[in-house]
């Protein structure tokens, strides 16, 4: 019974049920302050000049040299030079030929392998054959070496490297075979390796300096410097030897043999193009004239990825240039007067 009487109690006095309360609608964001909003700047022909991806605007290349350095053509590149010719054949190892000496009749391989896949200490080894094959006589020239580059700064890299020589004549040279040297100076020349005993046997080490200051893509200063310190030489007397760019002379070292006797020293400008790359300098040498082997230079490079990421750099740059060139030209507003 009081259970019933507190029921009826709590149920009189209980409050009736409240409306639910009304949410207030979200506030709108305010608008932006367009009077603090400055327009965007424009690209006007001088500026897109400026952007164009050439070699002189791009960062320099510390990799693009391959004649004195440990580094190679990249897998696909090739580089077509007023004396040798280089390809790529497969990441960090090239081949070469010198085309010169192919002309005169002088058979010839190169080849180098980049032991390393970067930073800035690189170690690189490398082979050269030469086969001279005639009538009378015959040569045979083979050289091995390495070259160590390193990055001492970002525009500053060392190159230093060795290299050993074997080199052999056999056969019968005289002034009445001299004409078979050039292949095209005796039409009767056929090739015989099989000769007497050996006239000539020589033995070479050489070092090699070298050094690169690149201010960007396009340019950069280098010195070159190289030697001869040791030779054997086992001659016969009957060799002929003819006075020519001081071969005499060479042939008399036995042993040590001191730099400056048989050694030169270049500085050179490298230009580096989106192709084409020259190297202009001069230099000093024992023998006559050597030094413009290394500071005189034509060449035509092509394939890569450095060079297909260029190109697509370049042709973003063109599309770009000729879209400028279509777009209509800004009309400046006219100023309303103000009362």
């Amino acid at each position: 019974m009081w259970f019933h009487v507190l029921l009826i109690t709590n149920l009189a006095f209980a409050a009736p049920d409240e409306p639910p309360a009304e949410t207030a609608p979200e506030a709108e964001p305010a608008p932006p302050d367009l009077g603090a909003a400055t327009e965007a700047p424009t690209i006007d022909k001088r500026r897109l000049r400026r952007l164009k991806p050439s070699p002189f605007h791009l960062p320099a290349n510390p990799r693009s040299q391959v004649d004195f350095t440990a580094y190679t053509l990249e897998f696909g590149e090739v580089k077509l030079g007023a004396s040798n010719i280089t390809v790529g054949v497969i990441p960090h190892v090239q081949a070469g030929t010198s085309v010169l000496l192919d002309v005169l009749g002088i058979p010839n391989v190169q080849a180098k392998v980049h032991a390393t896949e970067g930073g800035p200490f690189d170690i690189a080894g490398w082979v050269e054959y030469d086969r001279l094959v005639r009538t009378d006589f015959d040569a045979t020239l083979l050289t091995g070496g390495g070259v160590a580059s390193i990055q001492l700064a970002p525009p500053w890299a060392l190159h230093v490297g060795g290299s050993y020589t074997s080199g052999e004549v056999a056969g019968d040279i005289s002034l009445d075979t001299i004409d078979q040297l050039l292949w095209f100076l005796d039409s009767g020349a056929t090739a015989d390796p099989n000769h007497g005993d050996s006239l000539l046997h020589v033995r070479t080490v050489g070092v090699r300096l070298a050094t690169d200051i690149r201010f960007n893509r396009r340019d950069a200063l280098i010195f070159q410097a190289a030697g001869t310190i040791h030779s054997e030489v086992d001659a016969s007397e009957t060799l002929f030897v003819p006075s020519f760019l001081g071969l005499e002379q060479a042939l008399e070292h036995d042993g040590f043999v001191n730099p400056f006797e048989a050694g030169m020293a270049s500085v050179a400008w490298q230009f580096s193009w989106e192709h084409w790359e020259a190297r202009v300098g001069a230099g000093v040498s024992s023998i006559p004239g050597a030094w413009v082997l290394n500071t005189w230079e034509l060449s035509y490079r092509f394939g890569g990825a450095t060079r297909l990421r260029e190109q697509r750099m370049l042709d973003t740059w063109q599309k770009n240039k000729e879209d400028l060139k279509a777009a209509p030209p800004a009309v400046e507003p006219v100023p309303t007067a103000t009362r």
